[in-house]
């Protein structure tokens, strides 16, 4: 069976990256997969927008949906407090690196995720994160 590699950006408001300022969950815009992917894997950059410190650290978080459970004629994701951790970045040289890049596997039995980024010191130093998934697809 022939395949494909299909990369897809994640956008948050229709933007290629996200600049976190809050130690709160920043979620992207929603991801569909395509019926025929069966392998994807979730690539995140995150990168200190100064010189970057000890705390400074980015978690990952993946919500999925598998449609509208609710009946209200929209997709469901999982709540935030539910939402499954990814990965976690460290961009302080001492710890990890700037920037920090890394990927996770994803599920694609599922109809679609959003990504989800927190970073607890982003009030004082600002992250920017980008993230893609890739998928494996039949042609």
């Amino acid at each position: 069976m022939a395949s494909s590699r299909v990369e897809t950006q994640i956008t948050w408001s229709a933007a290629n990256s996200v600049t976190v300022s809050s130690a709160t969950v920043v979620w992207s815009d929603a991801f569909l997969f395509n019926i025929e992917d069966w392998e994807a894997e979730l690539q995140v950059n995150a990168d200190n927008a100064g010189t970057p410190a000890s705390g400074d650290t980015c978690t990952v978080y993946v919500a999925y949906t598998t449609g509208d459970i609710l009946g209200d004629s929209g997709n469901d994701y999982t709540s935030v407090k539910q939402s499954e951790f990814a990965m976690f970045l460290d961009t302080y040289s001492t710890n990890g690196e700037d920037p920090a890049n890394k990927s996770a596997p994803l599920r694609t039995g599922v109809l679609g995720l959003k990504v989800g980024v927190s970073c607890p010191q982003a009030a004082s130093r600002n992250i920017v994160c980008r993230a893609r998934v890739v998928t494996h697809r039949a042609q």
